[in-house]
């Protein structure tokens, strides 16, 4: 006998860090006994587990007209009429919008903002209180086909046991610390390999790490086989950082101005390491490695 699941549905945009920060509350609610519909980015296909959770893109044509002004679409009520639940990370400051999403819905309607949080409260525990759950924290699966990809990746590369799997970049100049490339010398240096993580920021900025094997561009699943196989991450403030600590990697996150009470990363094998807070040298805002040097984050990883 099947068991009907109460279908909700949570609308949240925002980056890599900020879904993974709300993802731990979808997976309360989906154990809960709720089938729950995440509609977000697009590339987080493949990456979290579907068993009760199905992706949805937040820029689907239902969702953007309820930012329009001509009246609502029959395929906008028919999509939302099928969730008893919704809640909405978007919208929170154009009543117009909950106004067409009340209007459309087919059960109770929540609409919350995007970043609301009090003063030391962190993203995950913000996100869960919305939704009225406790967030469940759990280790993010490696997606099989992935994991072969990287044990190739290893293969092609004579990659080892000893690898640091490093991401410079984050979606701030000002999170990332300057010492990436003298780290991953050092770390060379020291009979380890290096693995460099690029998106498509530190593509466009140029960035250049000495490394064994450079990915770039690479999609979200493959990067999870990537810094779970590694012997060590490190990165900064990013989504990548945490994407890693979810899925158990033995990651050292850095931080320099941000507030790591609210943006730290959740997982079992996280380590925070924070900059101090000024440099006479390099000017205001810049995280440099006078603020946070090489040796020390070595030892860390050490």
């Amino acid at each position: 006998m099947t068991t009907h699941r109460p279908a909700a549905l949570i609308l949240f945009p925002g980056a890599l860090g900020d879904v993974l920060c709300c993802w731990p509350a979808a997976a309360a609610l989906r154990a809960s006994g709720s089938a729950v519909t995440l509609a977000t980015r697009v590339d987080l296909a493949g990456l979290l587990p579907g068993d009760g959770l199905s992706l949805d893109s937040i820029e689907r044509r239902e969702i953007t007209d309820l930012f329009a002004a001509s009246p609502i679409g029959s395929a906008t009520r028919a999509y939302f009429a099928a969730f008893a639940r919704i809640d909405s990370f978007t919208g929170a400051a154009e009543p117009a919008f909950t106004a067409r999403l009340t209007s459309a819905a087919g059960g109770a309607v929540a609409v919350h903002a995007f970043r609301g949080m009090r003063a030391g409260e962190s993203a995950v525990a913000y996100y869960a209180r919305c939704l009225g759950v406790a967030p469940l924290l759990q280790t993010l699966p490696i997606d099989p086909g992935a994991a072969a990809w990287a044990d190739g990746l290893w293969r092609a590369h004579h990659l080892g046991d000893r690898v640091l799997a490093l991401h410079p970049g984050s979606g701030s100049v000002a999170k990332n610390w300057h010492g990436m490339a003298g780290l991953a010398d050092a770390w060379r240096r020291h009979g380890g390999a290096v693995v460099a993580l690029l998106g498509p920021a530190e593509i466009e900025r140029g960035a250049t790490i000495a490394a064994d094997a450079v990915l770039a561009g690479e999609s979200l699943p493959r990067v999870a086989a990537v810094v779970r196989r590694a012997a060590r991450y490190v990165g900064n403030d990013s989504g990548i950082s945490h994407l890693a600590g979810l899925v158990g990697a033995r990651a050292l996150v850095l931080f320099a101005d941000s507030e790591s009470a609210v943006w730290a990363p959740s997982g079992p094998c996280v380590t925070l390491l924070h900059a101090a807070p000024t440099c006479d040298r390099c000017g205001r805002g810049q995280f440099c490695i006078h603020r946070l040097p090489i040796a020390r984050v070595l030892a860390a990883l050490a």
